[in-house]
């Protein structure tokens, strides 16, 4: 089978995560596999892909032209889809949804995947309602938890998919006995509330004079933060380091992640966090913190943007080895849910009904356009 996958980039988000995994796997199972993107940072993806997958950086060809950029990486989407002729495309977030649906049209099944949440993000109204008169043209829609799915226009739930993100254990996860160590990881931007979590962390000082947090992350907001930082005297407790030097290694020395985000899709690094077992407080944020948290069990839930409940909850699981060791403990629950090998059974199998329309739509033979080894 050949695929193409669209992203917005090739940087060190959570849907670029997702989309390496899925392009390897799918490469290792016999496809040709093109994974295409908006932009790529100058030392290449932050994800690794096999040899044998073939990127596509589309605004490189793009220029400056006299068309706006939408319209602009709509024509290249359009030029690499006649160009790779997939049998299938898989296309993430809300923008890139919106143009891989218009530059595939009729020709090439588009499993179209919704990764944030569409009703609250920073993002022009007219691209989510774009993507919400598009939906019928999708062969799937994949969402990933079951609030999201009833976000969607009423016509379209019953056609949607849930399949949350794949999560494998980090290794090295090494907890201190005081568990001081606090970590938070994302853009720094609005969406991410790390300005509620630094005012948080005021409180937390008060309490608890060693705590230390670590903000991964890189963002347009890194001035702010830092001014703020600076304004509340936590010179010495908050520190913002940048992106981690590699996937995963922001989990190594850390005690337990802070979730102080607005609003999510699929939180990638909770998930990462409580199959390591690693402790996790969190904003009960739409979407997200509340599929993958069970509150006192493998972590704790506050009110969403309570920032005083945030402080008293790090608070709590900073004063409890106990609690914090029988949270690390609470691990098996949601790795076996959320398996790679769960997951991508999950999407092998949206795939392959994907492939097995177009075939159908443009008469192709039985077993051109989709595998038979992952109907």
């Amino acid at each position: 089978m050949k695929l193409l996958f669209v992203q917005a980039g090739f940087g060190a988000g959570g849907t670029e995560k997702i989309v390496a995994m899925l392009a390897a796997h799918r490469a290792e199972l016999g496809d040709e596999v093109h994974v295409a993107a908006m932009t790529c940072p100058e030392a290449g993806s932050y994800f690794s892909y096999p040899d044998n997958v073939v990127l596509h950086v589309l605004d490189r060809s793009s220029g400056k032209g006299l068309l706006p950029l939408p319209l602009r990486r709509l024509a290249n989407i359009r030029k690499l889809v006649r160009s790779v002729s997939p049998d299938a495309c898989l296309s993430f977030l809300t923008k890139i949804n919106v143009l891989t649906l218009l530059a595939a049209g009729s020709s090439v099944p588009v499993i179209a995947s919704e990764r944030n949440n569409p009703l609250v993000q920073r993002a022009h109204p007219a691209w989510r309602r774009a993507q919400n008169a598009l939906m019928p043209r999708a062969a799937a829609m994949v969402m990933q938890t079951d609030r999201a799915r009833q976000g969607l226009p009423a016509r379209v739930q019953p056609c949607a998919q849930v399949i949350p993100n794949p999560c494998a254990p980090i290794a090295g996860v090494a907890p201190s006995p005081e568990g001081n160590r606090l970590v938070a990881v994302g853009r720094l931007d609005h969406q991410k509330g790390f300005d509620l979590l630094i005012d948080a962390m005021a409180l937390v000082r008060e309490k608890q004079p060693e705590a230390r947090l670590t903000i991964y992350g890189e963002g347009a907001a890194r001035a702010s933060l830092e001014a703020q930082r600076d304004r509340l005297g936590l010179q010495d407790v908050v520190s913002l380091p940048g992106k981690s030097t590699k996937p995963g290694e922001w989990i190594r020395n850390s005690d337990i992640l802070v979730l102080s985000s607005r609003f999510e899709g699929f939180p990638n690094v909770v998930a990462e966090a409580v199959v390591s077992g690693l402790p996790v407080v969190a904003f009960d944020c739409p979407y997200g913190p509340r599929e993958l948290i069970f509150d006192g069990e493998n972590g704790l839930l506050v009110n969403d943007g309570d920032v005083a409940a945030l402080a008293e909850a790090i608070d709590r699981l900073m004063s409890s080895s106990a609690l914090r060791a029988a949270m690390a403990d609470a691990s098996l629950r949601l790795r076996q849910k959320l398996a790679p090998e769960t997951i991508l059974a999950q999407w092998d199998r949206a795939i392959s009904d994907a492939g097995r329309e177009g075939a159908f739509k443009h008469g192709k033979p039985a077993g051109e356009g989709y595998s038979h080894a992952n109907a």
